[in-house]
């Protein structure tokens, strides 16, 4: 667990935590698993012209998805979920 917690920069004791809640969940959802995270540094800012929405940009499985600030929830989580599964 160390080696792994500092491969990551992570305290040991939160992968610890996180191994146990995963083996937890594991045992009562059928299917469950990690997905990769990427963090990367902070892009410079750059001015929004005016009008413009706040977006979310999101990268899963190969696929680049930028959420407007009028999207449902509902529809985002639809997305992804299929993304995911590819």
């Amino acid at each position: 667990m160390s080696l792994v917690a500092r491969r990551y920069d992570v305290n040991a004791n939160q992968v610890f935590a996180w191994r146990r809640r995963y083996r937890g969940a594991a045992a009562e959802l059928a299917g469950l698993r990690l997905t990769p995270v990427t963090v990367m540094p902070d892009q410079p800012v750059a001015t929004a012209p005016a009008g413009a929405s706040e977006l979310i940009e999101v990268v899963l499985a190969g696929y680049r998805v930028r959420v407007g600030d009028g999207v449902k929830a509902s529809t985002l989580r639809l997305v992804l979920d299929v993304l995911e599964r590819r």
